[in-house]
């Protein structure tokens, strides 16, 4: 019965971890996602499909499910990438 616990354990944590992380992920890959596509629209009138927004949010869903000690990381990178683009870029 022990075993039992020890072996859900570690899934529901991280099904939880997942779900904390998606309230962090999704708003992170759609800003990613709007951003790209008005500098394509403004820049070489074209843009993303929503495919892209999609994939995004899965990649970030799998990383938290498979990293879920290393996704804060992972997430405070892509911020931190986001603001050095916002800076280079002079807005």
């Amino acid at each position: 019965m022990a075993k039992n616990r020890e072996q859900s354990g570690p899934i529901e944590s991280r099904l939880i971890s997942l779900f904390a992380s998606l309230f962090f992920s999704i708003p992170t890959a759609a800003f990613v996602w709007l951003w790209a596509n008005l500098e394509l629209a403004v820049y070489w009138d074209g843009f993303l499909s929503s495919s892209y927004l999609v994939t995004c949010i899965i990649v970030f869903a799998v990383l938290a499910l498979l990293l879920p000690q290393l996704f804060p990381s992972i997430l405070g990178a892509v911020w931190r990438a986001i603001a050095k683009v916002w800076d280079w870029w002079g807005w």
